[in-house]
């Protein structure tokens, strides 16, 4: 099988980092992957001849590759889509880690090995081609990656013979007809665009995506699978015709994912299952849309990355991540900013498509989106730790974030939008930066002293992105996000909140002030709490909320040095001194607050 040099010209570099999804230069991606499974194809084969022959012999490893050449011979473009197959990429990747941490020949390597005769049996199967090949089945099942299980339970080594249309399976001496799996294949066709994708319940390889697979569906199950991704692509191919495009030629599995039992969709791709989606059901047609984009998007940066390095390898430094509790590295942040690039341009489009009902959230995510992913793609490019072809490609993406700047987004939708975002980046910042501990005592000492600080005191202060265990879930954090994406129901739900909070909903007196739009009793709540507890990071994120749209100076510095003010006022209390949030960023901005601070 011959296997073409593959590169990424500089056109196709720009177009992709700015968001576009033109099928052809997608459909470059696709052949490199191609290439890719190959060479793994390839190297699984030779690496167990080498380290393990007895099951390379026993397993005709060699015989299925030469057949595999033979089917291309007489039928490349049934061989080519077998071997752009997201599980032949997953299972080969998995094979060779497995392999490279195992020293024993065992029934388990074996039966991952066979899975080679098996990607052959799907060729011949597809070619009409006759074959007679050994497989083995993975905890009592025959899966033909791809198509499906077979309805006959087996035990130990088998073979598989193929003839005349007929399939029939060898095992222990008994030879038994069977029916060719068939999968569950989703065609749907919305304005003259076509795409057919399978729903892959049962290949083994697909448990990759470090989330639960679903492992049997219903009828009722597939038919609400297969309506929701009608309805998807209906949104697709109106409103989003150059991705949908793009995806019609490269997307061509799903894999159900368990529900999380949060209510909240849960999505991946793998970089070594190309063309392969997993996610939950989502609750409507325009999630489902909207995670199709996210998640391919992060499918063409897998391609690119195998093409082109965008990131050094050098290890180390942790950044903030928009839509992440946790800090992240390069690699990963440059994933999220090209992702959220493409969900920033889904709202930027379809906010204009909406209902009456559901505008506001459409202008709200755009905005929101449009604002992190250019903050997060600027603290990337500034970072140092970009490659000349990453530099290239995230300020490209940058650019185009920069050109929707001009956008008007009605000014409701930008302040819930913003506001939103804001939050989460202010808890992320008191859990997760740390400030030099040389500045915070320097400052210390200013304050006992009654001396006002100079800008240059702290301006510059160097601080390190510190580790922390993962949060729970946060309720104001989700109210405020329900507050532009369900109005009705974001009230229907603070309703249920006393005055003071304590209600259904378990908000503090503070929050619950703060949802109200009480912003006077909410910064006064939250001054409170910081004082009960002068490190939390959801009471300072709070302050900072109430405070934001203040003109005087010590909201504009809580809200841009609100860790640096956080510390500080940990270690005047550590001290036995006494300080208020407000009267100290008030004090680092060189003058009082306005006096319109309860």
């Amino acid at each position: 099988m011959a296997i073409a040099m593959h590169g990424l010209p500089k056109a196709d570099l720009l177009r992709l980092a700015g968001g576009a999804s033109a099928s052809a230069t997608v459909g470059r991606l696709c052949a490199a992957e191609r290439s890719k499974h190959i060479l793994l194809l390839h190297t699984v084969i030779a690496e167990a001849e080498s380290r393990f022959p007895e099951a390379h012999a026993a397993l005709e490893l060699a015989d299925a590759w030469e057949f595999l050449s033979r089917v291309q011979r007489c039928a490349p473009a049934t061989v080519a889509d077998v071997l752009q197959m997201p599980q032949l990429g997953a299972w080969a990747v998995g094979c060779l880690f497995r392999m490279e941490h195992t020293d024993a020949d065992s029934t388990a390597l074996r039966a991952d090995l066979a899975q080679v005769g098996a990607f052959a049996a799907v060729a011949g199967l597809r070619a009409g081609v006759a074959f007679d090949l050994p497989v083995a089945p993975v905890d009592g099942r025959l899966v033909l990656p791809g198509l499906g299980p077979l309805s006959t339970s087996v035990r130990g080594p088998c073979r598989l013979l193929y003839s005349g249309g007929k399939l029939e399976l060898v095992t222990g001496g008994t030879t038994v007809p069977v029916t060719p799996p068939r999968p569950i294949t989703v065609a749907v066709q919305h304005a003259g665009l076509t795409w057919e994708v399978d729903i892959d319940f049962w290949t083994p390889s697909l448990d990759c995506f470090r989330h639960r697979r679903l492992k049997t569906v219903d009828r009722a199950e597939a038919r609400e699978w297969s309506e929701r991704i009608a309805g998807a692509w209906r949104i697709l191919a109106v409103h989003h015709r150059s991705d949908a495009e793009s995806m019609s030629v490269s997307v061509r599995t799903l894999v159900p994912l368990k529900a999380d039992g949060r209510g909240s969709t849960v999505a991946a791709t793998s970089a070594s299952a190309f063309g392969a989606i997993a996610t939950t059901l989502p609750s409507d047609d325009l999630v489902l849309a909207e995670t199709l984009v996210h998640e391919f998007q992060h499918l063409k940066l897998c391609s690119v990355l195998d093409l082109l390095p965008l990131v050094d390898s050098v290890p180390g430094g942790l950044f903030y991540a928009p839509w992440r509790d946790d800090p992240r590295p390069p690699g990963a942040l440059l994933h999220g900013v090209y992702a959220y690039l493409g969900v920033t341009g889904f709202w930027r489009t379809q906010r204009w498509h909406l209902s009456p009902g559901q505008a506001l959230r459409g202008h709200a995510e755009f905005v929101r989106r449009r604002a992190e992913t250019l903050a997060a793609a600027e603290d990337l490019l500034a970072s140092g730790r970009l490659t000349a072809e990453g530099r290239r490609f995230v300020g490209e993406a940058s650019r185009r974030l920069r050109a929707w700047e001009r956008d008007p987004v009605p000014e409701e939708a930008r302040r819930l939008g913003l506001n939103a975002s804001l939050e989460h980046r202010a808890v992320w910042e008191v859990r997760h930066v740390a400030v030099s501990p040389d500045t915070v005592r320097r400052l210390v000492g200013h304050w006992t002293a009654r001396r006002r600080p100079r800008p240059s005191d702290w301006s510059g202060a160097p601080h390190r992105v510190r580790p922390a265990a993962r949060s729970g879930p946060r309720i104001r954090e989700r109210l405020l996000t329900l507050r532009y994406v369900d109005p009705r129901r974001f009230r229907e739900l603070l309703e249920t909140e006393g005055p003071v909070g304590g209600g259904g909903l378990g908000l503090g007196a503070a929050d619950a002030a703060l949802l109200r739009g009480d912003l006077d009793a909410a910064a006064a709540g939250y001054r409170e709490e910081i004082r009960r507890h002068p490190a939390a990071p959801e009471a300072w994120a709070g302050l900072v909320l109430a405070m934001d749209g203040r003109s005087d100076q010590a909201a504009a510095l809580l809200r841009r040095r609100v860790p640096l003010v956080s510390a500080l006022y940990a270690a005047i209390r550590a001290s036995g001194g006494a300080a208020d949030p407000l009267e100290l960023a008030g004090w680092l901005a060189g003058r009082a607050s306005d006096g319109r601070n309860p």
